[in-house]
């Protein structure tokens, strides 16, 4: 029954948070379209990443292939052009000039075709003891620096190689207005024999150009293979999570008539209940109230259909989004009346909330009617259910909620034992808390010994199914 509420129910103290409001906490159906994006992104950024890292591997290794290609088109440039115009008179230093300058001038026609093309920057034939033998920069000519470990390295093993150029070096002086050079070398033969030492320098934005196209041409493979493996996944991964969904919805069907079948049940032992043994008894109260010297066992069967009729509650609970919350919380509260605790239950005319919220508030209600029932040793208790917003008492990230308390006059207890759910004997505490974190709300107690206990649930009035 309602009743006024206990204006003397003595407070406790300062309320202790036992379960922060966290809307991530709540549970539902699973957002399968969240899913299906979340996935989709994960595949494109680590198809994204993968392709990146492969494109700037490919970067480097397309660099080396320019390179190597340079080298190569050098070498062939000596053995196929340049040593085959060599003379011995252009590294003899006896040779008379007029010699000499033939040897350089067959040299220079030899290649003259090359240079046009722009191929080639600048060459340079260089004598074993690093003297210029024939460049096409004239002012080179005859003059002598020292060769690098490299140079007589190939000069020795009659191969080609190739590095970036110092343009810093006394030798390189007339190629830095070409910017970054790639210097190849290759080492040819006069023909009495003698080892000379070939150079070719490109310009390095050439090498640089190749490697792009070469780095271009694997990224275009690589983005495109993942593009087509995206577009072979997403259908097949839509497929999967629509046959997920239809198995969640096949189950969700099978176990709605399960409950309504058990709920059909309930409410046919409910009635049988009361259309017999529960009328029965209470004839027979009634008659024998009438005679003084059965007034101890009529009060005992009047005690009987209480209790029957509180069995009928478990037995068939009122529905809050059937018959209101209010009545549902009535009926949680027949144990609590049945044990001859004094209740008072407040509700709102219009409780504007989701099934879920509402099932998740007369659960805790019943949970804590049970909990003051046993251990409180109270006289009365008090239900209390409001809405809110966020406010002092309430965390933020509950935007609205329902808010039920639960007061009783009972003797209370030290609020840092609820704090450890782990204790054995504290199963409603743990069951309270459960309510809680399944619906992303928060959870407050209040109360020390001698002092009465409130615990006060914030519910958000759109939460989801309980698990």
């Amino acid at each position: 029954m309602r009743g006024q509420r206990s204006s003397d129910t003595p407070a406790a103290g300062t309320p202790l948070l036992l379960v922060a409001a966290d809307p991530r906490r709540r549970t539902g159906r699973t957002p399968w379209g969240r899913v299906l994006v979340g996935v989709v992104i994960a595949a494109l950024v680590g198809g994204a990443a993968v392709a990146t890292a492969g494109t700037l591997v490919s970067q480097r290794i397309a660099e080396g292939f320019a390179v190597r290609d340079a080298t190569s088109d050098t070498a062939a440039l000596a053995r196929v052009v340049v040593e085959p115009a060599l003379v011995d008179a252009i590294a003899d230093p006896d040779a008379p000039e007029s010699e000499r300058v033939a040897a350089r001038a067959r040299l220079a026609d030899a290649v003259a075709g090359e240079l046009r093309a722009g191929s080639a920057v600048r060459m340079k034939l260089w004598a074993a003891d690093g003297t210029v033998l024939w460049s096409d920069e004239p002012r080179l000519v005859g003059e002598r620096f020292p060769l690098g470990d490299e140079d007589l390295q190939a000069l020795d093993t009659d191969r080609s190689d190739a590095e970036v150029s110092d343009l810093a070096e006394p030798e390189n002086r007339y190629e830095r207005g070409h910017g970054p050079l790639l210097e190849a070398y290759q080492a040819v033969h006069t023909p009495s024999g003698q080892a000379l030492l070939f150079e070719a320098y490109e310009r390095y934005d050439d090498v640089v150009a190749r490697a792009a196209d070469l780095r271009g041409a694997f990224a275009a493979l690589a983005f495109g293979t993942v593009a087509v493996v995206l577009a072979l996944l997403v259908p097949l991964l839509l497929w999967l999570l629509l046959r997920i969904r239809s198995g969640q919805r096949a189950r969700e069907r099978l176990l709605g008539r399960a409950l309504d079948a058990e709920a059909a049940e309930r409410r046919r032992m409910a009635a049988d209940l009361h259309d017999g043994p529960v009328q029965d008894v209470a004839g027979l109260a009634l008659s024998l109230g009438a005679d003084p010297a059965t007034t101890d066992a009529a009060a005992a069967l009047r005690r009987a259909v209480s209790s029957l009729r509180g069995s009928m509650s478990a037995i068939r609970p009122a529905a809050p989004e059937r018959d209101g919350l209010g009545a549902a919380l009535d009926d949680v509260c027949a144990r609590a009346r049945a044990a001859g605790l004094t209740t008072s239950v407040h509700v709102p005319e219009s409780v504007d909330a989701s099934p879920a919220a509402l099932l998740a508030v007369v659960r805790f209600v019943r949970e804590a009617v049970a909990n003051v029932v046993t251990h409180a040793h109270a006289s009365v208790v008090d239900v209390q259910v409001g809405t809110t917003g966020p406010g002092p008492s309430v965390d933020a990230a509950v935007d609205r909620g329902l808010v039920v308390t639960v007061t009783d006059d009972g003797v209370g207890f030290d609020a840092t034992r609820a704090t450890d759910p782990g204790r054995p004997g504290h199963l409603g505490t743990t069951l309270l808390r459960e309510i809680a974190e399944d619906t992303g709300g928060s959870l407050e107690l209040d109360t020390a010994p001698g002092a009465g206990t409130t615990w006060r649930l914030t519910v958000p009035v759109d939460a989801e199914a309980l698990r």
